[in-house]
């Protein structure tokens, strides 16, 4: 089973202005469809409080896509410690043969990226940086928005 891990704030939505203020989200149909058309399970990791990635995903109008949001105050561990991915990991896979499970992780930071990389999981960075991901062995794949990463996973089974 694959299981899709999204950071929140700068890789599922950007916030231009950087403000704690979020008045001005509104849906984006293409998101929610490629969303919604993903066949994976859907994660929030994020180092942000649950209530501002509820906030947001409720803004989006994505909340119920995701089966759980991991925030800063719901896990012990924030990233990039390993542990905090270890943890993460064992929490979705409870029972069963962890082998057959894939994660693969959305994120824009690096440190990020690469703990997930040592956890065995498929790292996506995304960022307007992205045409240096060949700079980073940890990087699997690199795309400048959270849409284009998705229309390339969903149509590759990424």
């Amino acid at each position: 089973m694959k299981h899709y891990l999204f950071d929140l704030d700068d890789t599922l939505y950007i916030n231009p202005t950087k403000k704690s203020e979020m008045y001005d989200i509104i849906p984006d149909n293409a998101l929610i469809d490629l969303l919604n058309t993903c066949p994976h399970q859907k994660y929030i990791y994020t180092n942000a409080m649950y209530v501002h990635a509820n906030l947001i995903l409720n803004k989006l109008e994505i909340q119920n896509i995701f089966k759980k949001i991991y925030s800063r105050d719901t896990i012990p561990l924030m990233k990039p410690e390993y542990n905090s991915a270890v943890d993460i990991e064992n929490n979705i896979i409870i029972t069963g043969n962890t082998k057959k499970n894939k994660f693969v992780f959305f994120d824009d930071l690096l440190p990020n990226l690469k703990t997930g990389k040592k956890k065995g999981w498929v790292t996506i960075w995304i960022s307007s940086l992205y045409r240096n991901k060949k700079h980073y062995e940890y990087i699997d794949h690199a795309f400048p928005d959270i849409k284009t990463a998705l229309l390339y996973c969903n149509k590759n089974d990424i």
